[in-house]
């Protein structure tokens, strides 16, 4: 039985047309500055966008704080180059320093303020010196 799509969770399954187009193409972007790298994907959902980053990524993590989408994402995905976990964004559950990339699509616009500068201090924490950011957010003046 399929869930009821609402557009806060992408279901690439149940979702088609440009908002599928939309996200396949930001994990496409991302790929190119992932390549041989150990990544984060904050806030993965369902974790098809983290599988796609481990097409060329080392070592991937899925994170998510939907306890079920992380269950289901690691038995669709897993594999030895992917993992999933669950967490929050707020304090992300991982050593500092631990990653290369940090990937986070469509994410911060779904917490407050407080939870928003948390998340930044602890990719931040978590990112390697030298290690990058990639983020989206949608700009709700055109994008609702």
């Amino acid at each position: 039985m399929s869930r009821e799509y609402t557009g806060e969770r992408f279901l690439p399954e149940e979702c088609q047309g440009e908002i599928a187009a939309e996200h396949y193409q930001r994990y496409q972007f991302a790929k190119q500055f992932v390549k041989g790298k150990t990544v984060l994907d904050a806030a993965c959902g369902e974790g098809y966008g983290s599988s796609l980053l481990a097409e060329e990524a080392a070592k991937v993590t899925g994170l998510d704080i939907d306890r079920n989408a992380v269950e289901k994402a690691g038995k669709k995905y897993g594999n030895e180059k992917l993992s999933y976990q669950s967490g929050s964004v707020e304090k992300l559950p991982f050593e500092d320093g631990n990653f290369d990339a940090v990937v986070s699509f469509e994410t911060i616009e779904h917490v407050g303020e407080e939870v928003q500068k948390s998340f930044l201090r602890e990719i931040s924490r978590v990112l390697k010196p030298d290690g990058i950011l990639i983020m989206s957010t949608p700009n709700k003046a055109v994008y609702t």
